[in-house]
């Protein structure tokens, strides 16, 4: 593979560091990465004092996750500026939303007499994060090698947590999917929708295209080969940027995958110099 494009580190959900993602890419002969980050931009940041090998090319961008009427629309954004204030105001207010939501839905199943935990606890493992999300709280339970009540960690994640499937989720979420187009294209990069088959709703999906959505994600683990031909078909048809990762979070991968599994091939996708 030529270019993953769809990578999260220790700043969002991810379990490496922004070094040792570049330094698998190296391993698995990837040419280009870019880190993407749910609502953050830390991972690039700390990135700028390191020394990365010069011929790995990588694309500074995130993933603004959109909580909306139980649909999961997530937003990429690619070739922005990491330190233009508008960005850092939005993801800021995000990441508030996303961590009073799930201080909220975590205190709703501990009423449920899910667990005995604290959320001091879950804060003072997870130190230097801004957004707490069901990830989160997760993971300072599996430091405590804590265990819920009647049922397994994921079990309580899919229960409580993910707002796609949770029996009743609390939500302090404003932002939009739209804004989120906005905020990227106001500081002059390109967003894309990405794996447009989990809003599961292609209604949505074209509404952000006419909104000013300019790229499709065709290549993921969630597509099968029948998705790739459609999304790809939809992307030529509106002049769209193809893109595609593995969606890599480490070991919280969603899927079985290996890094650099899925992406862009090789060197002749527009987006790869689009704003080269």
């Amino acid at each position: 593979m030529y270019a993953d494009l769809h990578l999260h580190s220790i700043y969002s959900d991810g379990t490496n560091t922004p070094v040792e993602l570049c330094a698998l890419a190296q391993q698995n002969k990837i040419s280009v990465i870019s880190i993407t980050d749910h609502d953050s931009i830390d991972g690039i940041k700390a990135l700028q004092s390191e020394s990365i090998p010069c011929e790995l090319k990588i694309i500074p961008g995130t993933e603004l996750s959109i909580f909306n009427n139980r649909k999961m629309i997530h937003i990429l954004g690619y070739y922005i500026n990491i330190y233009d204030e508008r960005l850092s105001s939005f993801i800021n207010q995000m990441s508030d939303e996303v961590t009073r939501s799930n201080k909220a839905n975590f205190e709703y199943a501990h009423s449920c007499k899910a667990f005995d935990y604290s959320w001091e606890r879950v804060l003072e493992l997870n130190p230097g994060q801004s957004r707490i999300s069901g990830s989160n709280i997760i993971k300072a339970m599996k430091i405590d090698n804590y265990h819920p009540h009647n049922m397994s960690l994921r079990d309580m994640y899919f229960k409580y947590f993910l707002y796609t499937s949770a029996e009743k989720y609390i939500s302090f979420s404003t932002l939009n999917e739209y804004d989120a187009v906005d905020v990227i294209k106001a500081i002059g990069g390109i967003p894309v929708i990405a794996h447009p088959k989990e809003i599961e709703d292609d209604g949505i999906v074209m509404k952000l295209v006419q909104h000013g959505a300019m790229g499709l994600e065709i290549f993921h683990p969630s597509h099968s080969k029948g998705d790739v031909v459609k999304y790809k078909q939809i992307a030529e048809a509106n002049n769209l940027y193809i893109t595609g990762g593995t969606d890599w979070h480490g070991e919280n991968n969603r899927f079985n995958t290996s890094f650099g599994m899925y992406g862009l091939e090789n060197s002749m996708y527009a987006f790869l110099t689009a704003r080269s």
